[in-house]
């Protein structure tokens, strides 16, 4: 079955009815809200709701914008504007999402400098030569449209992201980003690799159109490696794409003026179906000390400084010298559980330590992509260089690594959903620190319909809170804080089954404000807890198992908040966590221990609620 067989057959995403928003986003407001300010929000949704209001006024055009969408109302009209292009954050951090993946099959323990230059080892560019061919094998099949369709109990998902990642490319523009057109299949026939903040374009493909064996992409690097000491030296450009995207913007405007050259280098690095990086940093990324991944989470999250980077760049695939590799990539296209899915095919084949080359001696060698640049280039690359500083030494992330039980137990003990669970356990580690619970944000997926993204799961609710104090009360009885943790999990599936269908509150009262004409407001949306309860503190998003990788991560969304991407292995559960050094309120270490704890806790009053046989059974998983 074709790729893209089964997007006719797929649904619009709907327009729930007001009254399902509105009833939505009040019980979702109500373990916020005093009763005296949930009562006041009421009446406001009455007001809204009544016959002649401008809820109904707004529905009305929101129904319009849907009849003129031909795929989905959110995605076709506003979706990449007003959730990623029109952010004007640094993308570095803020935005891009990182995958950290296990060691190769192949991976050696001794790692031998390059001929061409000691900075490299031949492991690193083998490495990265054999995971960019398997991933133009995948982008192969993918065109040929023999990547199958996802499907789940409820029928076919969308597979319209898959068509988003290739050759994908954000660029920078004065109040709202856009992304490079480009075609799906895509028409490019190369990669850039990029070194020392230099970057070559790297043709995979002959000029009768056949592929080059991992052999011949080995040869291609080591040959751009060896250019370094032939070439004149550009500027680090790269570094521009990690700033502000206002700064970037009028950055790049000033390039593509100065000199033809720098639109000719910009239009390569922009074309190209994705980006290799070799860092050559001296010291071997600190990834395998007692499961202890802050050190590599932050090279994952930032790198070296921003360099090395174009992370305008849907796909980035990064080694470091250690043979370490890293999958980093811009949001706005494509939700990263798509390039998550894909990496984690890819890195399954070990490295071909001998790998065949075809020794075509007609190979194109690799081609330096070289800048003009002048005084005010250098103006923009310093202050680009110091918005990345402060932004790296301010974002704490790491690896909460728990392999005390994973999902299995939670299958097979609790009886329950692994990511339900872990939403819970999230939730109560926060309120152990914080002693309050939080507006949470969990990426609820809408790809059952066409184009269809994602919808916010709230987290939180009157059950989840119940839940969290009961467990810190010390004269609740387990068999409550079972009952209570039982509800919770109930009431999380129940909102996460209503948001994958379309009726979540976020995106429809995203549409409405979006359908307000200038001078039109309502009380609805001024009120408090309005901003409040779309402050998600805990921006939280799980994957899969994950056991190709060693963990993922994005940013917090908040300043005193956390980002949390989660792999729920059957023996081991990954959190990914950032935030903000400069908060007063926030650790991503303490949080981690409270995670830890939180989990711990639940296992106890899940054991305390089994009979004994069943007691020793659990103990094992």
């Amino acid at each position: 079955m074709a790729t893209l067989s089964l997007q006719h057959t797929l649904p619009k995403l709907p327009v729930p009815t007001l009254e399902e928003t509105l009833a939505k986003y009040l019980y979702s407001i109500e373990p916020l809200t005093t009763p005296e300010e949930l009562e006041r929000n009421k009446t406001l949704a009455k007001d809204f709701l009544k016959p002649g209001g401008l809820g109904r006024t707004l529905q009305q055009r929101l129904l319009d914008v849907d009849r003129a969408a031909p795929n989905n109302w959110l995605d076709d009209t506003w979706w990449i504007s007003k959730a990623y292009h029109e952010w004007r954050e640094p993308l570095l951090v803020n935005s891009n999402w990182y995958i950290l993946m296990r060691n190769d099959l192949n991976h050696p323990k001794d790692f031998h400098p390059t001929a061409e230059n000691p900075a490299y080892t031949t492991f690193q560019v083998k490495r990265a030569a054999h995971v960019a061919q398997q991933l133009l094998d995948y982008t192969e099949t993918l065109y040929s449209q023999n990547v199958p369709v996802e499907k789940t109990r409820s029928g076919p998902l969308c597979m319209h992201q898959y068509t988003q990642l290739m050759g994908i490319t954000r660029i920078p523009q004065h109040g709202c980003d856009r992304l490079a057109y480009t075609p799906f299949p895509s028409p490019s026939k190369h990669i850039v690799l990029i070194i020392e903040d230099q970057l070559f374009k790297i043709d995979v493909y002959t000029g009768d159109g056949k592929r080059f064996l991992d052999g011949d992409m080995e040869r291609q690097f080591l040959n751009a490696i060896k250019q370094l000491k032939q070439i004149k030296t550009s500027a680090p450009v790269g570094l521009l794409t990690c700033d502000h995207r206002d700064a970037w913007t009028v950055a790049r405007e000033h390039l593509v003026v100065l000199d033809p050259k720098n639109r000719e280098s910009l239009q390569v690095i922009e074309d190209a179906l994705f980006c290799v990086t070799l860092d050559s940093a001296a010291e071997a990324t600190k990834a395998d000390r007692g499961n202890d991944f802050a050190e590599w989470a932050k090279f994952g999250m930032h790198g070296h400084g921003g360099h090395n980077r174009w992370c305008d760049k849907s796909m980035n695939m990064i080694f470091e010298r250690d043979g370490k590799f890293v999958c980093h990539g811009e949001h706005s296209p494509c939700d990263a559980l798509i390039p998550a899915l894909i990496m984690d095919i890819i890195v399954r084949k070990p490295t071909d330590l001998n790998a065949p080359a075809t020794n075509n001696p007609t190979l194109a060698a690799p081609q330096h992509l070289a800048f003009v640049t002048d005084t005010k280039t250098q103006e923009h690359l310093k202050a680009a260089s110091a918005t990345i500083e402060k932004l790296s030494k301010n974002s704490d992330c790491g690896i909460v690594y728990f392999d005390e039980y994973g999902s299995d137990y939670v299958k097979k003990v609790v009886k329950t959903s692994p990511d339900a669970y872990l939403q819970m356990a999230l939730q109560l580690a926060y309120f152990k620190q914080m002693g309050e619970s939080c507006a949470t944000y969990e990426t609820g997926s809408t790809r059952q319909f066409r184009h269809g993204r994602t919808e916010t799961t709230r987290s939180l609710s009157t059950d989840s809170k119940a839940f969290c104090e009961a467990m810190e009360n010390p004269s609740v009885k387990p068999e409550e804080k079972m009952k209570l943790l039982r509800a919770a999990i109930a009431a999380h599936q129940q909102y996460q089954k209503d948001a994958a269908n379309g009726k979540g509150c976020d995106r429809h009262l995203l549409g409405l404000r979006l359908c307000l004409q200038p001078g039109e407001t309502h009380d609805l949306f001024q009120e408090p807890v309005f901003a409040k309860s779309g402050a998600f503190l805990l921006s939280t998003s799980g994957l899969f198992a994950g056991d190709n990788f060693v963990g993922t991560g994005f940013g917090a969304m908040y300043p005193d908040g956390y980002g949390i991407n989660y792999l729920a292995g059957g023996k081991t559960l990954k959190f990914g966590v950032e935030s903000k050094f400069e908060s007063k309120v926030t650790s991503t270490r303490k949080f981690g221990e409270f995670l830890r704890q939180a989990l711990r806790d639940m296992r106890t009053v899940v054991e305390q609620n089994l009979p004994e046989d069943q007691r020793k059974v659990a103990a094992k998983l």
